[in-house]
């Protein structure tokens, strides 16, 4: 590579859409005290990620697929910004529209992800354990933020509700991982007895 080509090349990512992740904040159905952007969300999901990928003593290679498709989770919202999860689920059509607008934001500032981004899609809907992992994370970032907003004496009156919401999904979860784990361990009993 030349010397002009990479100058050229970091001269770019100096100007990526990328940067506006830490200007987009995280939208909440609550009143919160402390804003979030989406470049620390996706940072602690990341962490997270890892943490239990580490736990769960998985490979090198599913470590990396999961801490990387972890970290751009939430990349597409730079551009087409937040919508709280519930929100996006309440209103019919809205979460496809959504997933339309990431397309597009993906396609238009981040070609070089697409298929990370393609394969993190792909992953959630067949509920796997990147999948799993990586939304037990976003999960656990969420409960670590609602956690931090009451430790600051946010007094909502619906945020005891959404922690207690937010708990039962990440119930939900841990057991959907346990499913995962046990067939994965059976399947790989049948394989070492063949």
């Amino acid at each position: 590579m030349e010397i002009g080509e990479m100058q050229k090349f970091v001269a770019a990512i100096v100007n990526d859409k990328l940067a506006t992740m830490n200007s987009v904040h995280r939208q909440s159905t609550i009143t919160t005290i402390k804003a979030e952007n989406i470049a620390q969300h996706s940072f602690f999901v990341a962490y997270y990620a890892l943490k239990i990928a580490k736990k769960l003593k998985l490979n090198d290679e599913l470590k990396g697929e999961i801490t990387i498709q972890a970290l751009i989770h939430d990349i597409a919202e730079s551009s087409s910004s937040d919508v709280p999860s519930n929100v996006k689920y309440q209103v019919p059509g809205l979460k496809q529209m959504l997933d339309k607008a990431e397309d597009f934001a993906i396609n238009k500032y981040f070609p070089e992800i697409k298929d990370e981004f393609t394969n993190l899609r792909k992953h959630e809907a067949e509920g796997d354990i990147v999948g799993t992992v990586i939304k037990l994370a976003d999960i656990i970032a969420l409960i670590q933020f609602l956690k931090t907003e009451r430790a600051l004496g946010n007094q909502d009156a619906t945020l005891l509700k959404v922690i207690r919401e937010t708990y039962d999904n990440l119930g939900r979860y841990l057991d959907h991982l346990e499913e995962i784990v046990t067939d994965e361990q059976a399947k790989s009993v049948k394989t070492e007895d063949k």
